[in-house]
């Protein structure tokens, strides 16, 4: 089956609550999505079926990812870190050369792939998260501002 990442669409929030809440004990209601279409925001989808989103809130050439979820059953193919790939190079090509997130300290899976992805630790957010209370990293990753590239847009 064919995977494909693209923006997201009004048409799409029902899939994303579903995802949100397969993905998180403690999901963010519907009400929090609320704005998301104000900015470039992508999914990652098998064939017709949405299976993984990423929300980012843009401001300039900043792009701060708010939020980001894989069904658990699509996890640990790739699916994810082809979503976070895809997303930053077409919000490079969009102008955006910093990017921001917070993750649970404990998360190293995804520690990790925002490693190889340039993010760096800037710090720590003492009891950012609820459910169990958690830390937060926050990381960054920075580049030199992007000219064009040939190819195709998401």
């Amino acid at each position: 089956m064919d995977r494909l990442v693209r923006e997201l669409s009004l048409g799409d929030f029902p899939d994303i609550i579903r995802i949100e809440r397969d993905s998180f004990d403690e999901p963010w209601p519907a009400a929090a999505f609320d704005g998301m279409f104000k900015h470039p925001n992508y999914g990652v989808a098998l064939g017709d079926e949405l299976i993984g989103f990423i929300l980012y809130n843009r401001v300039e050439d900043e792009a701060v990812i708010t939020n980001f979820a894989v069904l658990k059953a699509h996890r640990g193919k790739g699916h994810g870190e082809y979503l976070l790939d895809q997303s930053m190079r077409s919000l490079r090509k969009k102008g955006c050369d910093r990017f921001y997130l917070e993750v649970r300290k404990s998360n190293d899976v995804a520690i990790s792939l925002y490693h190889k992805y340039g993010y760096q630790s800037l710090g720590i957010r003492k009891g950012y998260y609820s459910s169990p209370t958690e830390d937060a990293v926050v990381m960054g990753a920075f580049f030199t501002p992007t000219v064009k590239e040939d190819g195709d847009d998401l």
